[in-house]
């Protein structure tokens, strides 16, 4: 992890966001770029920087953001990590996509309140827009009680074949912490899963890629995904679940709904949805590299 985007409105949850982003740059010696999309009127963003008087309102309100901002920055600085920043006005996901883009960012951290009823689907809040539909990993953060540390994470998964490649960057990326992974698969009346025994087979060969880390394995019987990893954290006290994202066309995801937006939703603790299109790019990437060296 070398660089990490931080969308804040300025809120309490995105503040905890923060606050965690700078736990983890601190542990990974990583940069972070902290962002912040402006509700700003399409004649501020169109006139001419001589000309933007004629906006008072959005002029303070880009005012009030580098204020905000640079609180932020003096904080990293005291903490000797290196911080950007910056703003800008108009569509918030193609602002987002752009900033991934330029700043070459491995790891977005959000905070999320989560939100219930009709607007999961058809509303959704901005955190469940980016891990929808931006193609990186992103740790979703309810709360920040104190300094970030991992001792029991949930790797929640159907642990298919190419699963594999999502657990190879998990492992990767939980190393600095040392903690114990708990090895989760929910069976729910509406997913038919394989019987226990080969259930249990296909776990232990994810298990033996853990080595050298202490591993637990669960076969978890719910309603849903989301409420099976859910009450699993509640048992074990896991500080982090992680469930890989495969994007869904937005139809198959408003009527059969989507595991990640809804644990995002529904979970008190933090989420690491994992893009599995994006890991395994990446994993391509890294390959053609090596071979080419």
């Amino acid at each position: 992890m070398k660089n990490i985007l931080v969308p804040t409105d300025f809120s309490a949850c995105a503040s905890d966001a923060i606050k965690t982003a700078l736990d983890i740059a601190e542990t990974y010696n990583a940069k972070i770029h902290l962002f912040t999309n402006l509700n700003l009127s399409s004649g501020f963003i169109n006139t001419l920087e001589k000309d933007k008087t004629s906006f008072p309102e959005d002029l303070q309100k880009v005012e009030n953001a580098k204020t905000l901002l640079d609180k932020w920055k003096e904080l990293a600085q005291r903490r000797n990590i290196e911080l950007t920043s910056g703003w800008k006005g108009g569509h918030f996901l193609e602002n987002i996509k752009d900033e991934v883009s330029f700043y070459d960012i491995d790891f977005i951290v959000m905070g999320s309140h989560g939100v219930s009823g009709k607007s999961e689907y058809f509303i959704g809040s901005n955190t469940q827009r980016v891990v929808r539909t931006v193609s990186c990993p992103v740790l979703v953060i309810k709360d920040y009680q104190q300094k970030f540390n991992l001792e029991k994470v949930i790797f929640a998964s159907d642990f298919g074949p190419e699963q594999k490649v999502v657990l190879e960057y998990l492992l990767d990326l939980i190393k600095p912490y040392n903690p114990e992974i708990h090895l989760l698969q929910i069976n729910t009346s509406s997913w038919f899963t394989q019987p226990y025994i080969l259930v249990k087979e296909t776990m232990n060969d994810f298990k033996e890629m853990c080595h050298p880390f202490k591993v637990e394995t669960h076969f978890y019987r719910d309603w849903t995904i989301d409420a099976g990893i859910r009450h699993m954290s509640e048992e074990i006290g896991a500080d982090l679940a992680i469930i890989s994202n495969i994007k869904k066309h937005p139809l198959k995801r408003i009527f059969a709904g989507s595991n990640v937006e809804a644990l995002i939703n529904h979970a008190d603790f933090p989420v690491l949805s994992v893009d599995f299109d994006a890991v395994s790019l990446a994993k391509k990437s890294k390959s053609i590299a090596m071979q080419g060296q």
